[in-house]
This record gives structure tokens, C-alpha cells and sequence, in this order.
């Protein structure tokens, strides 16, 4: 093969040197990929500027792999060509230890850590020992199906089985039952049977078995129709709000209609490059948005034809450098290991991150000076100092917070002990500055009581079938449909022709009454309340809120991916610093530059909520107490001024104007535990598009899309319907999650999947990763350095596989008899490979 071209015309050239191998990949608009072998093998990749080199043992394994900044890492191996170490360019090493029969028996993490693992006589993990010495057991039944896992707690969670091998029925900790029915003749889920005995069913249709119908617990239908190649061209919702879909020949979306309930229409058109790479989006109302890219394909500029353009400059190893937004700009550098290292702010403030080998946070400086200080222990921070005060914190024996004390130069100030139900949700809080919070729930861990031992009232909760939440303490019905919520006590509620709030009439008669506008985007731009106050809101070409205007007084706001990271006002310029990787807010700067930005420190609870905001000293300026949807109820000033801050739950921003939380892609309303707006990622968010979170103690959603269980709570939280891998994808430039997405890093999967590769290398070089989430699936990652022939991504190259056998069979027999079957990319033809790519959507296993 020396060209390929697609349904559009684009073509795709391979250049092979005199015995057949790859040595050019040349795409239709950028910069070529370069090969160059020795001794039969890839030696170096060319692209652009960059160079990756691999030097290799007599057996062909890669032994150094040098990435273009001649950083180096090393590789090991035994006799039998087994991985036995990496050492990575801080010296850490990542060490493997393996049986006779090339089981994995022991793992050392680069930050120390040591993981092992023990199998039975068939080869199936039966131990699992984690870096802090918590044990997970697992129990197979005889034809090799998980039937139970024993969590570190001695909490067990059981499955059942039909005939095929299909999970019938799942037993949480507390001896709940969810049950599952199937189709006949299909291995697809049709019913889903509900601890309560509430029910979800899913229709499919006969030709290619794509869902088509989903019915919720309200006897509301979701109704999805396709293209002959399996995209989505229309979907319906529970509220009947309908969106159709048209896409190229290559699969790539071009044009998306919403149809309104008064038979208005949006529709917004996607002009793509022979890439696929989105160039122009025209929205609804005429505007334009340009997208630029570099030769290597790299996104270098955001225009929406409005004063804040975005630009972007990376490094030869494509890590973003620069970062421009309107007024401000953001400077990034990286460590030896690709960690980021250093950050300038927008106000010229230069913060600097210190790691330990193996990438744990040691330090955190402002502008040359101390700002936190960091101990961890394999992957579990242990203590934080913070100006004057150190925290130290404890945790279960399933990695979630069980204690956070706080003290200053040895003397205790307040301390915060979590406690846990055996199935995972938070049974109380004790807190020496609060008293106690005790928590119950629902057969499906919803919440329905919050009981305080102080002087706050209790609080309860009730939810209809959909999961639409009930609040008790309002009396009067509440009207619900189609998931929008029409009236609850002397609140009502009226929505726009695409589902969005517009108007909520309370008090007597009605008469008090808040207005919301919106743009052709469904973004929140108008607010005007009761008091005849007015706020207007400005976004960017990401949807990132960059401005709000309210009585004629303007804050500004700047961004760091989707971190806000900087607000600038007549009255205050604030600076916002956060734990590293995530939404959990560490300091706020107040003050311009690096001569007035002065540190203040955030104390958290077990979600990232604030809960007290410090000074250098120590002395509480700042407390908050809330109810358990984030209002806001007690709020407290100390060190002689009146120092507000807006953070509420992870990744949303108080508007003292409105009572809302900007939570990036929605504004969310404490009062009522709801969005104002249906989710715009539709299914993929959830069932219930206006839902917060289905459990607001162990679940957040810090960009309005899709409630997240952080990792640690995972084991006692599940996902709340089957329906998240159900998505039209827009093109859009974004940052993809391995949660919906397989990742540029595979190790990303890990926390996904909830159980631990097994890593190994061929002679030849190719790294692979391999997941068993069960006893009939498996996930591999390959890295191939190089193949001769024709490139292929989804062969050659980084890709996924996914494989899955009979129940009744072992993989050895399954292999004997070939009844593996491997899962297909969407649109798969024969021959393409049947690899998935980073990016690519996880087919839903």
C-alpha cells in the first residue's frame, strides 16, 4: 500500500525503503512521521523537529528509549524477555517480579510503593495487596466467573450468573440486590431491577442491535434512531426534546439541529480540514468560530470573532508552553519526568512544584517563597503545611479520608473524623468546630436525612423514581416532567422551548419572580432578580465564563484548561492555586503581582469542599457551613476583614447576585439541588440531565457534565445507568477523559477499570499493558516502536485492543478453539485493524 484515499478524497501516502520497512508516514495536510531502522529494527522516529531514538539488546528488546529532550528511560529484563525494571530519569524504578509462570507476583511503584498479588492453580488472581497493605480477595466459581470480591473492610460484593455468562444479579455490601434481565437471543441488557423494585428498560433494534429505547423508573421514554453506518441521526428525550444529526462520509458530525417545543430551530454547521479536524463552527446565530493548527496538527489558535482569543505554543514533545487568553497569559515548564514544574501566572507570579522521586509532591513555591509543603506516602498524602498550620490526615483501609486534624506549631486547633458505611457512602462526620452530621439513604444511596447534634435543623429528602430531588422541607407538591421540575411549594418554574430555566415565580402570588437569558448555545448570559438587580455574562470560545456584569461592575476571570486560575475587579485581583491534576482548591492569592499577592489557605473536607480559608498565621478570615446540596447556610468572617471567597463544591464559583454556582458548562442552584439547564453531553451525562450528582457525600461534577466518585469512594459508588458510552461526538477540540474516552496514557485505564495491568515487552520492543476487569474481557494496550509495511493506526502504533471469550471456556480454550472475539471499532471495515486509538470512544463493553 503506498496511498490511501478516503470517502472525501484525502489521501494518505506510505513511503518503504528496499526491504519493505515504514520509513515515511506522509498525511494529507502535516508534517510527515520519519522511521529509521538498525540491525532489522526502528532505531529513531522523525517529526518535525523531534527525535525519539531506542537502543535495544541483542534480543532486540528496547533497553533506553531518549525522547526529543534526551531525557532517558531504562528497561530491564530477565532471561525469558520478561520486564523486570524501568528507571525513569529521576532514578526511580518501577520493578516487576514474576513466577515461573510469568504471573506478576510483586510490583514496586516509582514513589516506593509495593503492590502483590497471589493466584490459584488456574492462574486467576484470588489476592490482591495494595502499597498500604489493604488486601481485596476474589472468589471464581468453577468455570472461571468472579462470583465474589472481599474488600479490605471484610465487606463483600456477590454476582450471579445465567447460562451465557451474563451477570444477572449483583449483591452490594448491605445485601442489596440490583437484577438484570436480557433480551432473548441478544447478550444486551433489557430490564434492570432496582433494589427498591423500580425498574429501567432497553430496547434494541434487529439489524445491528444498537439501543434504541431507553424507558426510565417514571415509565418516561428516551428514544434514539441511527444511520445505516450506526451514528447517531436522531435522538428524543424523556422531555421530548428532539436533536437530529448529519455527518460527511467520513463519519465526522456536519451539521446539529435542536428542535424547540414551539417548532423553533438551532442549528449549528462544522467545517472540517481532510483531517477531520474542525476548522469553522457557525452557531445558531450566524457567529463563527475559527480553529487553527500547526503543521503537526497541534491546536494553535481559538477565535470567535470576539475581543478574547485563544492561542497556544507547545514544546517539541507537544506539551503546551503558552497560553493565551484576551488580557492575560499563562507559562508552563515541565521535569525531567513531564511533570509540570513551573507555572507564571496571568500577574506575573511565578509558582514552582517540587517532586520527590517518583513524582510525589514535595513543595509548592510563590514567587521564591514556601507557599505549602507536601509528605506522602505511596500516593496518600500524609501531612500538609500551610503557612503556621499542618494538617495530617488519615485514611480508611479503601483509601478514602477518615481524618483530618489541623494544628498550629503543636498545639491541636480542630479535627475532622469521616466515617463509612460498609457499602461506601458517608455514615457521618464528627467535627470538633461543628459537631456531628449523621447521614442515611435510600436502597439506591440516595439521600433522604441529614441529623446535626447542634443547633442546625435536620434535613430531608425524597426522590420520585427518575431521581428527581424532592426537598422536604418546603411544604407542598412538587410537579415533575419529563425530568423538569414545574413546581415545588410556592415555586414555579416555567422553560424555554429547549428546556431551560427561565423563570422561577415564588412568594405569594407569585409575585416575586427571576428571569434567565440565554444565548443560541443554552449558556446562562442574563439575570435579573426580584430586587431589580441585573447581571450579564460573557463566555469564550470554549464556554468558559470570562466576564460578568452585574449593576454595572465588572469581575473578569482567566482560566487554566478548566481550572479557573484568576479574577481581576475594581475591588480585588485573586489568584486561585490548586492541588495539582484536579479541582480541589489549595490557596488564593489576593492581590496583584508578585510584590501584593498574598497567600490564603484552603481546608477541605472529604469532597474538596471549603470548609475554612486560613492566613499565614493560622487565624480562620473565612468558614462556611453547608447543607448537604452546597447552600450555604452559616457564614463566618474572622481576622478583622471581611475576606469572601466564591468556591463552593469542586469546580463551582458562588454569584452572590443570582444564589447560583457557575459550574462551567451549567449554573447550579443550591436551593433546589438542580441545574438550571438539561446536560449538554445528553446521555453521556446520565439519564436525569438535570441531576447534580445522584449523592451529594460522595459524588461531585466539577464541569456541570457528569457526576465523578472520586477514585478512593469508587468501591461504594456505582455508575447510575448503562447509558454513558451513548454520544454524538462534535469534533470539538477538548481535553478526552479515559473514563468515556481511551487515553494518550494508557495508564489512565487503571483507575477506570479498578484493577491493575499485567506489563510485559516482546524481543521486539512492543510494551504491553493487559486488563482483566473479568473473567471474560480483556483490554490490551501495545505500543508497537516500528513494523514494516503498510502504517496502520490501528495496528501499528499506540492502540487498545479489547477481547472477549465464552464463559464456559478458559482464554486457553477459547484460543483452541477460536472463540475469542475481538470488539470493533464503529464503522469497522475489514482489513482497517481492530485496534482503538487514544480519543476513541470506549464501545461499552
Amino acid at each position: 500500500l503506498v496511498a490511501e484515499q478516503d470517502p472525501l478524497g484525502a489521501v494518505t501516502e506510505y513511503r518503504y525503503d528496499e526491504v519493505g520497512r515504514l520509513v515515511a508516514l506522509i498525511p494529507p495536510q502535516d508534517e510527515p512521521t520519519a522511521y529509521e531502522y538498525r540491525n532489522g529494527f526502528l532505531h529513531a522516529r522523525y517529526r518535525g523537529e523531534a527525535v525519539w531514538t531506542y537502543r535495544r539488546n541483542a534480543q532486540g528488546d528496547v533497553t533506553e528509549a531518549v525522547d526529543p529532550d534526551g531525557q532517558v528511560i531504562h528497561y530491564h529484563y530477565d532471561a525469558q524477555g520478561r520486564l523486570l525494571s524501568i528507571r525513569y530519569p529521576d532514578t526511580s524504578r518501577h520493578v516487576f517480579v514474576w513466577n515461573a509462570l510469568g504471573q506478576l507476583l510483586e510490583e514496586t511503584l516509582p514513589d516506593g510503593g509495593q503492590r502483590r498479588f497471589s493466584y490459584d492453580a488456574l492462574g486467576r488472581r484470588i489476592i490482591r495487596q495494595d502499597e498500604h497493605g489493604a488486601v481485596t480477595r476474589y472468589q471464581w466459581d468453577a468455570v472461571g466467573r468472579l462470583i465474589q470480591t472481599t474488600l479490605p473492610t471484610g465487606a463483600t460484593r456477590g454476582f450471579s450468573y445465567n447460562a451465557y455468562g451474563q451477570i444477572t444479579a449483583e449483591r452490594d455490601e448491605l445485601g442489596r440486590v440490583t437484577r438484570y434481565e436480557y433480551a432473548d437471543d441478544l447478550h444486551l441488557v433489557s430490564r434492570r431491577i432496582n433494589p427498591d423494585g423500580t425498574q429501567l428498560q432497553y430496547r434494541y433494534d434487529n439489524a445491528q442491535l444498537l439501543l434504541t429505547d431507553i424507558e426510565n423508573e417514571a415509565g418516561e421514554h428516551y428514544r434514539l434512531d441511527y444511520t445505516p453506518g450506526g451514528l447517531i441521526r436522531q435522538e428524543t428525550g424523556f422531555d421530548g426534546q428532539r436533536t437530529a444529526y448529519a455527518y460527511d462520509l467520513n463519519g465526522h458530525l456536519l451539521e446539529k439541529t435542536e428542535f424547540g417545543d414551539d417548532g423553533s430551530q438551532l442549528i449549528t454547521a462544522y467545517e472540517r480540514d481532510s483531517a477531520g479536524r474542525l476548522l469553522v463552527k457557525t452557531l445558531p446565530d450566524g457567529i463563527q468560530v475559527e480553529y487553527r493548527y500547526d503543521s503537526l496538527g497541534r491546536l494553535v489558535s481559538v477565535d470567535d470573532g470576539h475581543d478574547h482569543p485563544l492561542e497556544f505554543e507547545y514544546d517539541k514533545q507537544d506539551r503546551l508552553i503558552t497560553e493565551h487568553q484576551g488580557w492575560g497569559t499563562l507559562r508552563y515548564g515541565y521535569d525531567a519526568c513531564g511533570q509540570l514544574n513551573r507555572l507564571r501566572l496571568p500577574d506575573g507570579s511565578k509558582l514552582d512544584y517540587h517532586h520527590a522521586k517518583g513524582g510525589a509532591l514535595t513543595a509548592i513555591d510563590l514567587n521564591g517563597a514556601r507557599l505549602t509543603s507536601h509528605t506522602f506516602l505511596a500516593g496518600r498524602e500524609q501531612n500538609r503545611q500551610q503557612g503556621l498550620l499542618l494538617s495530617e490526615y488519615a485514611y480508611d483501609d479503601q483509601g478514602r479520608l477518615k481524618a483530618h486534624a489541623v494544628s498550629q506549631q503543636q498545639k491541636n486547633l480542630y479535627r475532622r473524623d469521616y466515617a463509612y458505611s460498609l457499602n461506601g457512602n458517608l455514615d457521618h462526620i464528627a467535627d470538633t468546630r461543628h459537631g456531628q452530621r449523621n447521614y442515611q439513604y435510600d436502597p439506591l444511596n440516595r439521600l433522604t436525612r441529614v441529623r446535626h447534634t447542634r443547633d442546625q435543623p435536620p434535613e430531608s429528602f425524597a426522590h420520585d423514581p427518575a431521581g428527581n430531588l424532592l426537598m422536604q422541607d418546603r411544604p407542598g407538591a412538587a410537579t415533575i416532567k419529563g425530568n423538569r421540575l414545574l413546581m415545588q411549594g410556592d415555586r414555579h418554574y416555567d422553560y424555554d422551548a429547549f428546556g431551560n430555566l427561565i423563570r422561577e415565580r415564588r412568594g405569594t402570588g407569585q409575585k416575586l419572580v427571576t428571569e434567565y437569558r440565554y444565548d443560541g448555545q443554552h449558556r446562562l448570559v442574563g439575570v435579573t432578580t426580584p430586587n431589580g438587580c441585573t447581571a450579564t455574562y460573557r463566555y469564550d470560545a470554549f464556554g468558559r465564563r470570562i466576564t460578568k456584569t452585574v449593576d454595572g461592575h465588572t469581575t473578569e476571570f482567566f482560566w487554566q484548561g478548566d481550572n479557573l486560575i484568576a479574577e481581576s475587579s475594581r475591588e480585588h485581583y485573586r489568584s486561585y492555586v490548586y492541588e495539582p491534576g484536579s479541582f480541589r482548591p489549595l490557596a488564593m492569592l489576593d492581590g496583584k503581582g508578585p510584590k501584593k499577592a498574598c497567600p490564603f489557605y484552603y481546608q477541605l473536607d472529604h469532597l474538596g469542599t471549603p470548609q475554612e480559608l486560613t492566613d499565614f498565621g493560622g487565624e480562620i478570615v473565612w468558614s462556611a457551613q453547608y447543607n448537604a446540596y452546597g447552600k450555604v447556610t452559616r457564614l463566618a468572617f474572622g481576622g478583622g476583614e471581611q475576606l469572601d471567597q466564591p468556591l463552593r463544591f469542586q469546580g463551582q464559583y458562588f454569584d452572590a447576585e443570582s444564589g447560583l454556582h457557575y459550574n462551567r458548562h451549567r449554573y447550579y442552584d443550591p436551593q433546589v439541588g438542580r441545574y438550571l439547564t438539561p446536560d449538554p453531553i445528553k446521555l453521556a451525562g446520565g439519564l436525569n440531565q438535570y441531576q447534580y450528582t445522584p449523592n451529594p457525600t460522595g459524588w461531585v461534577d466539577p464541569l456541570g457534565l457528569s457526576g465523578n466518585c472520586p477514585p478512593p469512594n469508587k468501591p461504594g459508588c456505582q455508575a447510575p445507568d448503562d447509558t454513558t458510552g451513548v454520544k454524538v461526538d462534535e469534533g470539538e477540540p477538548k481535553a478526552l477523559s479515559a473514563w468515556t474516552h481511551f487515553p494518550s496514557d494508557p495508564h489512565e485505564l487503571t483507575g477506570v477499570l479498578g484493577v491493575d495491568p499485567v506489563i510485559s515487552a516482546t524481543k521486539h520492543g512492543t510494551l504491553r499493558l493487559l486488563w482483566e476487569p473479568n473473567s471474560n474481557t480483556r483490554i490490551r494496550f501495545e505500543s508497537h516502536p516500528g513494523d514494516s509495511g503498510p502504517h496502520n493506526p490501528r495496528h501499528h502504533g499506540e492502540h487498545f485492543h479489547i477481547e472477549v471469550k465464552p464463559h464456559l471456556l478458559s482464554w486457553g480454550q477459547a484460543k483452541k478453539h477460536k472463540e475469542i472475539t475481538k470488539v470493533k471499532p464503529k464503522n469497522y471495515k475489514l482489513g482497517d485493524g481492530s485496534g482503538f486509538t487514544s480519543g476513541e470512544k470506549h464501545p461499552g463493553t
